[in-house]
Parts: structure tokens; C-alpha cells; sequence
């Protein structure tokens, strides 16, 4: 069971990619100076800048699909509206791999296909899992760990609302690997230090689903 745990770590790991810098960190700050939003809208004075389109984006990508957010990251039209949102793509059996939000609930509409969800937001609690077809939704609290999966054969798509302009994101198994190897590895009741070389950087992008599903879908 632990070296099935482990593959199964290593495979999300190796399927991440970088995560994306702020685009506009000028801007951002000069509109965080400001004292009024009337202020913010004399900077904000075009109509292009609170236009965003989602696949347009560098990180939109259908298989095995992708996250792209509209947040202070790439989007500054959220400064001082208190939120961000994001399109979830999963193409069949695709996978988005645990992890929290730190600074944000979150509020998930499905809007095609059937996905499940998960989420566990303290110990002792029970582990919360649905379904989430058309025009359903469910909510990740706050810093819940969370991970989606698109049981179908076609592509799933939802809509996600989190409560910040900044909502952050920390992937469970990137995360791990951060700290001193030594006590993860005790954690763990095994040495785990083979996998730390697969590591990439963080981000939070969806990666392909498991054996059986994959085979199911003929993929």
C-alpha cells in the first residue's frame, strides 16, 4: 500500500508545470494605493481591461485539461472586488490533484460532464465526496483539501468562484516535499527521498486519470 501511495505522489508530481507570475504588478499596486474605487476606475478607464477571456489564456490546454483563473495573477480588474473565478477543464478521466486555497472558499458549478469531487478540511472530519453534473455545485471551505475527478468519457467543464482576488494555491503533494525530507519520510513509515528529484515547480493543472478509467474510455 505505501509504495502504491508513492506511484501514485510521483505521478502527480511529474505532470506539473510551473505556476504563472503576475502579469501586472504595477498596475496592481497602483490600484491598491488608490482611496476610492472611483480612484481605481480612472486607471481602469477602458473597456478592454474588464474584458477576460478564458482558453485565450497561455495555461488553457483541453487535455487532460487545465485551470485558468482570473485573479490579481493575470486579471487586475479584480482589485477591490473582493473575488476571482476560474474554468476548469477535465478531459475524460482527468485528474485535478489535491490541494488548498488558502485565502479563498470556493463555489463550483458543473457546466458539462459528470466530475467527482472531494474535500477533507480538518482532522477528525468526514471526508466529503459528490457528483457534480450540469447546473450542480458544491463548496470547498476555505483551506479544505480538495481534488476533482472527471469519472465520464467526455469532457467535464465547471466554473469555480473563489472568495479572493489572490485566492493562492498549495498542492498537497508538492507541498510535502518542501519540508525536511527526514521527517516527511518518518510520517510516511518509509524513505521517500527517491521521489524528491521528480518534483517540478508548483502549479495547479490537471493531470491524466487512473489505469481503469483510461482503459474504460479506451484512451
Amino acid at each position: 500500500m505505501f509504495c502504491k501511495f508513492l506511484f501514485l505522489i510521483s505521478f502527480t508530481l511529474r505532470s506539473f508545470a510551473e505556476a504563472y507570475p503576475t502579469l501586472y504588478p504595477e498596475t496592481n499596486q497602483l490600484l491598491k494605493s488608490q482611496a476610492t474605487q472611483l480612484d481605481r476606475l480612472s486607471i481602469l478607464n477602458d473597456s478592454s481591461v474588464w474584458y477576460f477571456n478564458f482558453i485565450a489564456q497561455s495555461s488553457y490546454r483541453k487535455d487532460p485539461g487545465s485551470v485558468v483563473t482570473a485573479s490579481a495573477v493575470n486579471f487586475p480588474a479584480v482589485i477591490g472586488n473582493g473575488m476571482s473565478l476560474a474554468l476548469i477543464t477535465l478531459a475524460p478521466c482527468g485528474i485535478l490533484p489535491a490541494h488548498i486555497h488558502p485565502r479563498a472558499a470556493n463555489y463550483v458549478i458543473a457546466t458539462k460532464g459528470s466530475t467527482r469531487t472531494y474535500f477533507y478540511e480538518e482532522n477528525g472530519a468526514k471526508l466529503i465526496v459528490n457528483t457534480l453534473t450540469p447546473n450542480t455545485m458544491t463548496i470547498f471551505p476555505q483551506a479544505a483539501l480538495h481534488t476533482m475527478f472527471n469519472e465520464g468519457c467526455t469532457e467535464a467543464t465547471l466554473v469555480s468562484a473563489l472568495s479572493s482576488e489572490d485566492p493562492g494555491t498549495l498542492t498537497f503533494a508538492n507541498s510535502l516535499f518542501e519540508l525536511p525530507i527526514d521527517l516527511v519520510s518518518n510520517a510516511f513509515g518509509g524513505d521517500i527521498s527517491s521521489f524528491r528529484s521528480r518534483v517540478p515547480n508548483l502549479a495547479s493543472n490537471a493531470i491524466a486519470g487512473t489505469r481503469d478509467c483510461l482503459a474504460r474510455c479506451r484512451k
